[in-house]
């Protein structure tokens, strides 16, 4: 009976911790129930060493009582017999030798008897008496009870635990789920602007732009024509980058490339007054072009035709000018001597002598003059061997490339900081 009542209160301990961990039950109830259990377990190991301690004193006793008992039993139901012994201590002469053995057996005979009703009794003294059964079949079934109640309801706890961790458990992922889909379920306008809708030869218009109701309109373009003049020996010309813009406002726009030193480009160089390569001429019908207005403040009408202003176009090489070898002028503001300040320094530490260098602080009245003759209207700008303009705050191995594409020096395999 001790040990399933221990092994439940060890399981029911078990159950105590569980519920602990799944953060079913507080800490102070947990404290409370395991002292209770503890207490139990301590009692159950007691009770063993009582009985034990008792138990030889029960039997010391009975066996000093047992032989009063057995012979007051041999007196009632033996009297004759007794009577018969006693006459047979007193026997004449000639018997004496022959009934001896035989009282000698009896005694043999009640000294078994009595040992085996001593065995009996002990057996029967093992066995807990009527009282003492009782009271502790009445104790234990109330420990077990409250033990099974607290159980059972430690047992539900646990179990809505669960139920409860697994239903979360099944909505988590669906929530992460939605979470990951609504990525794509996010409005995705047809078009926000007009370079979003591209068709070949036709002009694409975003209407509602930005909204669900968005769509491309396409409209087919006039033709028209366009003259670029260009330097084919310059490193640093390149027309790529404006020939693409132009495409995509002019989708119809058809373009011949000629080189500056031809007859023809010296002729309208001369007609339309460029003085910067590369140069873009439009045909006059441009200006019917549907997207003309959206185009037509970086364009310069001359005559029928319209050229891009060197402020947009990108011009860089001034033909015109007076070439000077290995010379380098920087212009700036004076607020942004500082950041190139590093760069051209060891630009100037690697040259050194070799190169000519003007740095120009320019003041607000000499902007003008440099948008009119040079279209800078950014800076810091860079005029190398007083032809060609490059512009930007370069680390020091971009400048020192722009100086070697023109001209040579030893230094110029030299790697210098490229941020």
């Amino acid at each position: 009976m001790d040990k399933e009542q221990r092994e439940r209160l060890e399981q029911e301990l078990r159950f105590l911790k569980e519920s602990l961990e799944a953060d079913v039950i507080s800490k102070d109830d947990y404290e409370r129930g395991k002292e209770r259990i503890e207490r139990k377990l301590k009692e159950i190991e007691e009770r063993p060493e009582e009985k034990v301690e008792e138990e030889p004193k029960e039997e010391k006793e009975e066996i000093k009582e047992e032989p009063k008992i057995e012979i007051k039993e041999i007196k009632e139901e033996h009297p004759k017999r007794i009577e018969e012994v006693e006459e047979e201590k007193e026997p004449e002469e000639g018997e004496v030798k022959e009934e001896a053995p035989k009282v000698e057996e009896k005694k043999e005979e009640e000294a078994e008897e009595k040992e085996e009703e001593k065995k009996e009794g002990i057996e029967e003294e093992k066995e807990p008496t009527e009282g003492e059964p009782k009271k502790e079949e009445k104790e234990e079934p109330e420990e077990i009870k409250i033990s099974k109640k607290w159980l059972y309801g430690m047992a539900i706890l646990i179990i809505a635990a669960i139920l409860f961790f697994s239903i979360r458990g099944c909505y988590k992922p669906m929530e992460e789920t939605q979470l990951e889909e609504k990525p794509t379920e996010e409005f995705t306008p047809v078009c926000s602007s007009n370079s979003d809708c591209k068709q070949e030869g036709m002009v694409g218009i975003c209407l509602n732009p930005d909204t669900k109701e968005a769509k491309c309109e396409f409209k087919e373009d006039i033709r028209t024509n366009l003259i670029v003049i260009d330097d084919r020996d310059c490193k640093l010309c390149d027309s790529s980058g404006m020939k693409k813009i132009i495409k995509e406002i002019f989708p119809n726009v058809k373009i011949k490339e000629i080189d500056y030193e031809t007859a023809e480009a010296k002729r309208l160089i001369d007609k339309f007054d460029i003085n910067a390569l590369p140069a873009y001429i439009f045909d006059s019908n441009v200006s019917e072009a549907i997207n003309f207005n959206d185009f037509k403040t970086a364009l310069i009408k001359k005559g029928n035709n319209y050229v891009i202003a060197n402020t947009a176009s990108g011009a860089i090489y001034y033909f015109k000018r007076l070439f000077i070898k290995n010379k380098l002028d920087l212009y700036v503001l004076p607020e942004t001597t500082e950041k190139i300040e590093a760069s051209m320094q060891e630009v100037l530490n690697l040259f050194k002598d070799k190169i000519n260098f003007t740095k120009h602080i320019v003041i607000e009245g000499q902007k003008d003059i440099l948008e009119r003759e040079l279209a800078i209207n950014t800076y810091p700008a860079f005029l190398l061997n007083n032809q060609l303009k490059f512009r930007g705050v370069l680390p020091a191995n971009i400048i020192k490339e722009r100086i070697c594409d023109i001209n040579y020096f030893e230094e110029c395999s030299k790697e210098l900081s490229k941020v």
